[in-house]
């Protein structure tokens, strides 16, 4: 009976996206296909290193004013500031940027959406999950936009944003419940979980590493984490969008 549900609410969602899409004035291009295909998109050079500094040292600046709204995870590692837009322009022009907001009509028809931007720092300490907590989906059903974007260089070792491609399209993920992998409307997952979909699927984790300044566009309905963080910090942004209003369990994150 849930397989059902699920069935009936991925077609609802196709039906009211594609809907979307076909009034919006969407446009098809490569980003687009690649994001439609793989679920993830990389962009160079989005911001300059003296701009990546300047949002690191803001970042710094909040984090450590005891007045601002921050959440923080219990291995101290994972430092974020939710609706840093609504405080601070620099920030808010990142969340406006007219190219994230392109990409985001085009592949989601959104064209006035609800959202944040969140600014975080993750830190190497002992027994981090890294940033998210570990393998997850943001949404079992819908698909998401979001625009990711490093402020700082990010290697194998700096905790890097991790994404099985592929894995957000619904082919797959109704693959998956018919394999007995995953359960039906799952959306966190153990690293068994995760090896034995990668085994029986073939598919395979893409580690983003990056210069500074370089942002992922990530329909993040596909499988992904922040990799557990071995050395120094990495400083990112998150752009969140949704269709509809700002989900309640954020209110109590809002910067006063």
């Amino acid at each position: 009976m849930k397989m059902l549900v699920i069935l009936i609410k991925e077609m609802a969602e196709s039906f009211i996206r594609n809907t979307r899409l076909l009034f919006s004035g969407a446009k098809q291009n490569q980003i687009n296909s690649s994001l439609k295909e793989n679920g993830l998109v990389r962009v160079h050079d989005f911001y300059s290193k003296d701009e990546c500094e300047k949002l690191r040292t803001k970042i710094d600046y909040y984090i450590a004013d005891e007045t601002t709204n921050k959440w923080i995870d219990e291995s101290g590692s994972d430092h974020r500031i939710y609706f840093i837009n609504e405080i601070d322009e620099d920030f808010n022009r990142f969340y406006e940027h007219p190219k994230i907001r392109e990409a985001l009509l085009n592949y989601t028809g959104t064209k006035e959406p609800s959202g944040m931007l969140l600014a975080a720092r993750i830190d190497a300490k002992d027994g981090n999950l890294g940033s998210g907590g570990g393998w997850h989906r943001d949404s079992p059903i819908t698909h998401q936009f979001k625009a990711i974007c490093y402020l700082s260089n990010v290697d194998s070792n700096c905790g890097p944003f991790q994404y099985i491609r592929g894995s957000h399209r619904k082919v797959n993920v109704l693959k998956a419940y018919f394999l007995g992998l995953f359960k039906a409307g799952q959306y966190r997952f153990t690293e068994h979980e995760i090896e034995s979909y990668l085994d029986k699927t073939d598919s395979k984790v893409t580690d983003f590493i990056a210069t500074e300044g370089t942002v992922a566009f990530a329909d993040t309905k596909g499988i992904h984490r922040g990799k557990p963080i071995k050395e120094g910090s990495r400083y990112v942004l998150f752009c969140y969008f949704w269709n509809k209003d700002i989900p309640t369990h954020f209110d109590n994150l809002r910067q006063k």
